[in-house]
């Protein structure tokens, strides 16, 4: 047979579809296309795409961390386990945007089991960031994957590999994927990430949905304590130990995270995070964002999610409920608190609260 050249993938055809089995899976490998009697030149149409070597999805697919993470497990040895950054974000820290943001939160801790078990269904509450509207796409988040000591680490495109000492860490299956533990994660972000970044992520471990439903956090304190402790000699270790002392339980977000740190350097007292207002009657008013029980001075952002009528008329409702019973709300929004959670005029937002204190009784140096 004459050799004809390479084939260029936009002259592929793509009469012959693709099996159900793998129309309907988010990435399947060469082998699994092969088994089911799929043509190489059929892998090389424009409408798939390889985002890692040996591993094929729809073009133009979801380029989060977990969907990438759930194609390269297509591929990835047992020995390999996915860590630092983006084992964090595969636990639902909330990440600064260039190291790629959750896009679901985590299961709860009883949806988790060690690596030698099987996962069950992962049914984590879906929490969706806002998306980027600066009309760039943005380049896929790279992968960090570790190996213990004694084995290469990974070098594939788009991976981050890592030799790590797994006798200090514990492995989980979470979603489907081997992970270090939380604590681990955490730790292990600690070269890349600043104060503030490690501050809000703490806070996320130490409260997870518990405001919400109830349901324990991912970590305590003293595991984060400990698992410093445990890789002693890490990158960053005084910054974590600065960062659990800065953290919190309470936060729902990263934006409250680093709201509440830019308000404590402005020289203003700590507010508490979703602080509950009760009616006379002990009834629930509202749960606020950032609170000074003691001013009855609150703070509460009101995101473009808002907009819709049904949404604005609820905000004003809840608004009035507050005034009813003596609040003073000030309303943050995306002119002051970036997408990405960053205070964007620090002077004039602690200046708007600080009058509202000394409105209701604070003096500067008081808590």
């Amino acid at each position: 047979m004459r050799y004809r050249g390479p084939v260029h993938p936009d002259r592929v055809s793509r009469s012959r579809e693709l099996p159900w089995s793998l129309r309907t899976v988010k990435s399947f490998t060469r082998r699994e296309a092969d088994k089911r009697g799929v043509h190489w030149r059929r892998l090389a149409a424009d409408d798939l795409e390889r985002p890692f070597h040996g591993v094929r999805r729809l073009a133009g697919s979801d380029q989060s961390v977990r969907e990438l993470a759930e194609a390269y497990a297509k591929r990835m040895p047992k020995r390999q386990v996915f860590s630092h950054e983006t084992a964090a974000a595969l636990w639902g820290m909330p990440l600064p945007a260039s190291e790629g943001m959750p896009t679901v939160s985590p299961a709860p801790a009883a949806g988790d089991s060690p690596a030698a078990e099987p996962a069950p269904s992962d049914t984590a509450l879906r929490i969706t960031e806002p998306p980027s509207s600066d009309g760039v796409v943005k380049p896929a988040p790279r992968l960090h994957v570790s190996v213990p000591r004694g084995s290469a680490p990974p070098t594939a495109r788009g991976v981050v590999g890592h030799v790590l000492r797994f006798e200090r860490l514990t492995i989980y299956v979470h979603g489907g994927l081997r992970v270090v533990d939380p604590a681990s994660a955490w730790v292990q972000c600690a070269a890349r990430l600043s104060l503030d970044d490690l501050a809000a992520a703490a806070d996320f471990l130490l409260t997870g949905t518990q405001p919400l439903d109830g349901r324990a956090p991912r970590c305590t304190r003293d595991d984060l304590a400990a698992a410093i402790e445990r890789h002693a000699g890490c990158r960053g270790a005084t910054l974590l130990r600065q960062a659990l002392e800065l953290a919190r339980s309470g936060p729902l977000s990263r934006r409250e995270s680093l709201l509440r740190l830019d308000l404590l350097r402005g020289g203003l007292p700590e507010p508490e995070c979703n602080h509950r207002v009760l009616g006379p009657d002990g009834s629930l008013v509202a749960m606020i964002d950032l609170a000074y029980p003691s001013y009855r001075v609150g703070l509460e952002y009101q995101s473009d999610l808002h907009r819709p009528a049904a949404a604005f008329r609820r905000d004003i409702g809840r608004l009035e409920r507050l005034s009813d019973v003596d609040w003073m709300i000030v309303q943050v929004t995306s002119d002051d608190v970036s997408a990405d959670g960053a205070v964007r005029n620090s002077a004039a937002l602690q200046e708007r609260v600080a009058r509202r204190l000394r409105a209701r009784g604070w003096r500067p140096g008081t808590s």
